[in-house]
């Protein structure tokens, strides 16, 4: 890496299944990584994951319950009270990753709204942004976008959405975040969305361990795999790898600035 590259979304709880993820950090701050979110996805993992990273502080935490914490035996408002007892303002800097997903059977509309919005609401009382997570489920996630205010940002993470969608979480001051999935040869109209993201919106992202970019795909992806996205995104947008990594870095340190 010889740019300043920003991952603004992984999970190195799941890296850590799969790879050796001390290693896998080292190598990152050796290479010049400037930083990136370890995202959260369940109630009580955040113990685990600050244990993994406390040697590592270029590497912020999140914390938040995804859709798929429906499948819990646990109540939501259990789970809830679990997330709440877990977070303090000095360990997280993010509310997420939380949403919608119509595309597993995760379980109700109504239900996965009643969680992602009380999600929405712990984010605006600690004062944190938010991290979206949403497939299948454009007009449920613009409808309720449209009806709130994000005092304190957020992002839409791995966008694989509509134009629409897009253009709602910009008019909400929202950043918008692309992950592998833009490499792909088939996602033309996605990388026509990334190309007119205004500069100072974007974020980049692996999801690590998931969706590698080309030609990785289908393998287990890493944070080390950031500039295939990188390269890409910055022949979509014509400007140069070093220019769109300053990009990256100045949006990611003005979403989190102050904590």
């Amino acid at each position: 890496m010889n740019c300043p590259f920003i991952d603004s979304h992984f999970h190195c709880n799941s890296i850590a299944k799969h790879k050796d993820i001390e290693e896998i950090l080292t190598k990152m701050e050796h290479s010049g990584f400037a930083g990136g979110i370890d995202v959260g996805t369940d109630c009580d993992d955040l113990p685990e994951r600050e244990k993994l990273l406390k040697k590592h502080p270029s590497i912020r935490l999140s914390a938040g319950i995804g859709p798929w914490g429906l499948l819990d035996q646990r109540s939501t408002n259990a789970q809830l009270t679990v997330l709440k007892n877990n977070i303090t303002t000095e360990k997280i800097v993010a509310i997420g990753e939380i949403g919608l997903d119509n595309h597993w059977d995760y379980g109700s509309r109504e239900l996965q709204e009643e969680l992602f919005i009380n999600q929405l609401e712990l984010a605006e009382s600690l004062k944190l942004p938010i991290i979206i997570h949403t497939r299948d489920a454009d007009e449920q996630m613009i409808a309720i976008l449209k009806e709130r205010t994000f005092s304190f940002s957020g992002i839409v993470h791995c966008f694989s959405s509509s134009q629409e969608l897009a253009k709602t979480a910009l008019d909400k001051d929202l950043y918008i975040s692309f992950a592998g999935p833009i490499t792909y040869a088939k996602n033309t109209a996605l990388r026509e969305i990334l190309g007119q993201i205004p500069h100072d919106r974007l974020l980049l992202e692996t999801d690590a361990p998931y969706l590698s970019p080309e030609p990785l795909r289908g393998s287990y992806n890493t944070p080390l795999n950031i500039p295939l996205t990188y390269r890409t995104a910055a022949q979509i947008r014509k400007v140069s790898l070093e220019q769109l990594a300053e990009t990256v870095v100045t949006n990611f340190g003005t979403l989190l600035a102050g904590r």
